[in-house]
């Protein structure tokens, strides 16, 4: 959050200080004056709703334009490990990974498309071969994402977003990670699946299919 508050202007919680006790990290941070975005949905007219929505396009515009240093892969924001509680096989911490490829490698448990030769050509052997041949291609540099969009960490106040918390998931990910964590994290969802193509720039076709893939075969969330 300092990286941010440094080099953006983002609403983030101020950090006063950070320690470790018993083993255990903390933080210790601004308690912003705001309401949870479901709760104040409710209640909030149209206008203000598109409103709401416009301000957090331009901030989510402002995240992902951060541009990466020299090397970075996916990682920190401070080049070290990450964290996303949702992916099983990465608890406690995963990474960091030098390459775009070398996270996609990961995430799909170290599948090569030559541990399917023995596999029935059937649809799911095509859609594991495009996965992987997606993943492995080219890639433009990381992007920095959030890693947790739901509404509950969105805060606002009289219709102005006030706060965005809970960036434990945070570091440099595909410019995909955001919209597709999202999206695949809360699948039930559907009204905020509608808000988030307001928000973000849905990935291109074959990308999303490439995670719709990879959540139906890797997938833990």
């Amino acid at each position: 959050m300092k990286y941010l508050a440094e080099n953006t202007t983002i609403p983030v919680p101020k950090v006063y200080c950070s320690f470790v006790h018993k083993n255990m990290a903390y933080v210790v941070m601004e308690r912003i004056q705001g309401e949870p975005l479901p709760r104040a949905w409710r209640s909030m007219p149209e206008e203000s709703r598109e409103n709401v929505i416009s301000q957090l396009r331009l901030i989510f515009q402002e995240l992902h334009s951060l541009p990466p240093p020299p090397g970075t892969g996916v990682e920190s924001c401070v080049g070290g490990s990450l964290f996303d509680s949702r992916i099983i096989r990465g608890n406690p911490r995963f990474g960091p990974f030098k390459t775009i490829q070398e996270f996609h490698f990961w995430l799909r448990g170290d599948f090569k498309p030559e541990d399917l030769k023995d596999r029935e050509k059937d649809q799911d052997f095509h859609d594991m071969i495009d996965m992987m041949r997606q993943q492995d291609g080219h890639w433009p540099p990381p992007a920095f994402a959030h890693g947790d969009l739901n509404p509950s960490n969105i805060l606002v106040r009289d219709g102005k977003v006030v706060g965005l918390i809970d960036w434990e998931f945070s570091g440099w990910y595909p410019h995909y990670w955001d919209y597709t964590a999202a999206w695949f994290g809360d699948i039930i969802n559907t009204h905020w699946q509608g808000i988030l193509d307001k928000i973000l720039d849905r990935p291109p076709p074959e990308v999303f299919k490439m995670e719709e893939i990879r959540n139906k075969f890797w997938g833990e969330y």
